[in-house]
């Protein structure tokens, strides 16, 4: 019969660390945008067709159209990541309760079996009955 190694205690460890890498990935995506806006104002404003500068504030140009595309591209990539991360620890807690209610669970059965052939009377050798010393 298989054996589970769990170690609850463990799991919420890690869970609890996971918590940590989310927060710092979290820190990471919002430095990631503003690391690209940064990029796209300092990389010139050379413009398809000779013109220069967004206007408004806003940058422009081939270096800066390009890292707006990619940041839109990749936006979603990065909300997966800390999203599948985070369902991914919520399901590593569920299952571990899970698996601790389960045991709890076995436990009581098996000591609520082990109590039923207590009850029975017995044949003991010697004549012994239940409730005698």
């Amino acid at each position: 019969m298989p054996k589970w190694d769990i170690d609850p205690a463990g799991v919420g460890v890690l869970a609890g660390l996971m918590g940590d890498v989310l927060d710092a990935l979290n820190e990471v995506v919002q430095t990631y945008g503003e690391e690209l806006e940064g990029a796209a104002k300092t990389a010139g404003t050379v413009a398809p067709g000779g013109a220069s500068g967004g206007g408004q504030g806003q940058p422009a140009g081939l270096v800066a159209a390009a890292l707006a595309e990619f940041a839109t591209g990749t936006a979603a990539e990065l909300q997966f990541i800390g999203a599948r991360a985070g369902k991914s620890v919520n399901g590593a807690l569920t299952a571990t309760a899970a698996y601790q209610t389960g045991d709890i669970e076995m436990a009581a059965r098996t000591q609520q079996q082990a109590a039923g052939v207590i009850d029975k009377d017995l044949d003991m050798p010697g004549g012994w009955k239940r409730g005698q010393l």
